[in-house]
């Protein structure tokens, strides 16, 4: 794949390419599994860490390394979290840090040397970008309400989205900062292309909730990012569809698509402004499904793009399910070589 990072910096400058992009999204928890990684044990040896998932991705076809993905909760460690994990589930925080205004207002200058664990992860992932100077590596956040569901309790989220709508936003800004921060050094550093903000949690909120509240932090962030020349990618896991039109407003230069809505409809609403991602079905054509439904998917999904070559990229609807088998990821990313551009 030593065209890989070239291939999709065309793809987000509207260039069309010669083969067509793939990529797994996320897939962290996933990669640790299969390279025999116990998540909590990145702070002792951040270097055979890497070492062991750059085994498993020089086994990978894949365009895009989505590193930080499944430990995006690590930074809330530099405001008072205490992280739990829980065998081979994401680490969450094992109690809410933010119950008041006040404890927002706490959370000054976020200083992400008091989490072991992020500069763990960051070593990390200096190393792999060492190992792939090839590929266009992309790390993965919490989305601003995201964020809000990991330090808050969720009861009092609800409640506050109808009493005191202004402490939404305060902790969504915080969340947006956690995610920033992180951003910045490892944009400073030199070790990252993109940059991914992600999570389910917007459709779990009216429309107008989320585009008065949480878009505009979004967009925010993504401006940020944009000013130091890396790309932005946005990924809402659930039933998407009534916020589709909504996403482009964040500014993003990528959306990756849930199985919820067609390719079709994403890509017909977006593709003259930005690039659109996904939405083979992960859990039972990915996870489950033989080489020839894999194939099959694949040219189902890409059938649905009027030009693939063109501010699209081939990706899974969402993160890979655990168990999902080695065999299937290599033969759903080796099913993008069989379209070439005699097959737009």
């Amino acid at each position: 794949m030593r065209d890989s990072r070239e291939i999709i910096q065309r793809t987000m400058e509207g260039q069309r390419n010669e083969r067509l992009p793939r990529a797994l999204f996320g897939g962290g928890l996933w990669a640790y599994k299969q390279a025999g990684l116990c998540i909590e044990e990145i702070t002792g040896d951040p270097e055979r860490f890497a070492g062991m998932l750059s085994s498993l991705y020089g086994e990978l076809e894949t365009d895009i390394l989505f590193l930080g993905s499944g430990l995006n909760s690590f930074p809330a460690e530099a405001i008072g979290g205490t992280l739990a994990f829980r065998g081979a589930q994401a680490p969450l925080l094992s109690h809410p840090v933010i119950h008041t205004r006040e404890d927002i207002q706490r959370c000054g200058r976020i200083d992400l040397s008091r989490s072991p664990y992020t500069f763990a992860l960051i070593r990390t992932i200096g190393e792999i970008r060492k190992r792939f100077p090839d590929r266009f590596i992309c790390v993965t956040s919490w989305g601003p309400f995201t964020w809000a569901m990991i330090l808050c309790d969720w009861e009092l989220l609800k409640e506050k989205l109808v009493s005191d709508r202004a402490f939404i936003r305060e902790v969504g800004e915080l969340g947006a900062r956690l995610s920033t921060t992180l951003f910045d050094l490892l944009i400073d550093r030199g070790l990252v292309d993109g940059i991914s903000i992600t999570g389910g949690s917007t459709t779990l909120m009216p429309n107008e909730d989320y585009r008065e509240l949480i878009l505009p932090l979004q967009r925010k962030l993504f401006e940020h990012i944009k000013q130091k020349g890396i790309r932005c990618f946005l990924h809402q896991c659930g039933e998407i569809r009534s916020q589709l039109p909504l996403y482009p407003l964040t500014g993003a230069d990528c959306i990756t698509v849930d199985d919820h809505v067609t390719l079709r409809e994403a890509y017909d609403l977006y593709h003259e402004r930005l690039v659109t991602a996904g939405n083979v079905d992960v859990i039972n054509v990915i996870g489950k499904g033989d080489p020839a439904r894999l194939c099959r998917a694949v040219a189902e999904c890409v059938s649905q793009v009027k030009d693939p070559f063109l501010r699209y990229i081939l990706m899974p609807s969402c993160d890979l399910p655990l168990d999902t088998p080695l065999r299937n990821v290599k033969e759903f990313l080796a099913c993008a070589d069989g379209w070439g551009p005699e097959k737009k």
